[in-house]
Formats: C-alpha cells, structure tokens, sequence
C-alpha cells in the first residue's frame, strides 16, 4: 500500500517543517509531497529550502517562491500588499542565488499518470485562484482534467466534490475514503501558517490503492518562530497569527 504525506505552505516555519516532518518519519510515509509556498511570511527561508532539497521531496511552486524568485521584475513588488512586499524583500536577502535559482526551477503543476494532479492553489488558467469555498471549488472544477487534485495555498484543509450544476460538496477533512465517481478537490492547508483557527501544522495523508485520506494536526512551539519574525523586523502579524491560526 502506498502512502503519500502531503504538505504545504510552509512558509519559512523551521519549527513547524521540523515538526511535522518528525510525525511523518515516525508514522511512516512511501513518498512526501509539497504543494507550494517553502518561503514567505516566516524568518527561516533558507534553512526550510535546504531541508526539503536535502530530502529530495518534489515540490510545487506557490506563489511566495514564484515572488522570491523574480529578483530582477521590477514590477512585481507593486502588485503587492506592502506587508507581503517587506516580506519578499527580507526574504531575498536571506537567500543564495542558488536558493533563488531552485524556487524559479519548481514546477507549476505535476501529475500523477491519470490519477491525479498536483497544483499550488487552483486549476483555473490563474493557478494562484484559491479553492477555499463553493464558488471557488466550483470554478476550479471547471478546468480541472483529472478525477482527484491535490492542492494548497487557502491555508485551510478542505475536501470538495463535485456535483455538477450544483454547488460542489465542501466540508473539512476527516478520515474517509474518496469516491471514484466525481471530481475531487482536496486542500491540505498550512504547515507553517494554518488559517483555520487550528494553529498547529498540518499533513494530510492519503492512501492510493484504498483510496483513503486522513489529517493530521502537529503541535509544535510557535513561539520561537514568532521572536524569529520580530527579530528580524517582519511585519508583526506575521507572528501574531500563528497563535490563533488565522
């Protein structure tokens, strides 16, 4: 039976990647898989970069390790929010050319034989649209080719299905067992900043021959990450939310 452990948005968390990645060589995985967004937000973008290159796991590029790589668009930064401009440029700084050069190098979607597909945040020609809701579920199954999809960037961990011309099904994830006779969406939330008022890190596993998917939520201890974010004069909600997980 193969098992797949899916993570995403890390968000430079170091303690939440480490965290998490314990629970997975303790419970066991054949195969972990990132959804997006190493960098951004948090204080140790180098540090997680080097621990998922190290362990050599396939990596989709989010939208804060697209930002991270363009160092030479000048027109990027002012697409953005100011709070996520400071942080992109704190965020180059700490990194090597070859850091940059990797983020630039990810994939934007990969895909499993006919099985399913791996995205950052949507299906839709814009791949950063969230999946967070029906209606955004809904769009996403608009374009989406394959019967299942795994993706991240909502920070919050959500399965949708498909009902045709009505809205899709959309409820939290539980432990249960996929369905072979719709489309499916599965959003495995935030290892480094989850919004779903949990603030601890999330994986989600899923089962390929049964089909099956399970959660799973990992305390660690947020606040070193939080003196790492104000030690280096990152934005303070940046470190705020990670206590309330929002």
């Amino acid at each position: 039976m193969t098992r797949i452990a899916f993570i995403s948005d890390i968000h430079a968390n170091l303690e939440a990647l480490n965290a998490v990645l314990q629970e997975i060589d303790t419970h066991g995985a054949d195969m972990i898989i990132c959804l997006g967004d190493v960098v951004g937000y948090g204080p140790n973008p180098k540090e997680c970069i080097d621990v998922i290159r190290s362990r050599e796991i396939p990596t989709i590029k989010g939208n804060h390790d697209d930002y991270c790589s363009m160092l030479f668009e000048a027109d990027i930064t002012k697409r953005l929010r100011d709070d996520i401009k400071t942080s992109i440029e704190w965020t180059q700084t700490q990194l090597s050319f070859d850091d940059v050069d990797w983020l630039a190098k990810l994939p934007e979607s990969l895909a499993s034989d006919e099985d399913f597909n791996l995205i950052h945040g949507s299906n839709t020609p814009n791949h950063y649209n969230y999946c967070r809701d029906e209606e955004t579920i809904k769009l996403n199954f608009e374009y989406q080719q394959y019967p299942l999809c795994f993706c991240g960037h909502s920070h919050s961990p959500l399965i949708g299905v498909d009902r045709g011309e009505e809205l899709p099904y959309v409820d939290y994830i539980r432990k249960q067992t996929i369905k072979p006779d719709a489309k499916v969406l599965v959003n495995v939330g935030s290892v480094g900043q989850p919004r779903d008022t949990d603030p601890r890190a999330c994986i989600v596993y899923y089962e390929f021959e049964e089909h099956t998917l399970a959660i799973s939520r990992i305390p660690y201890n947020f606040k070193i990450t939080q003196e790492k974010i104000r030690a280096a004069n990152l934005p303070e909600k940046f470190a705020a939310r990670l206590a309330v997980g929002k």
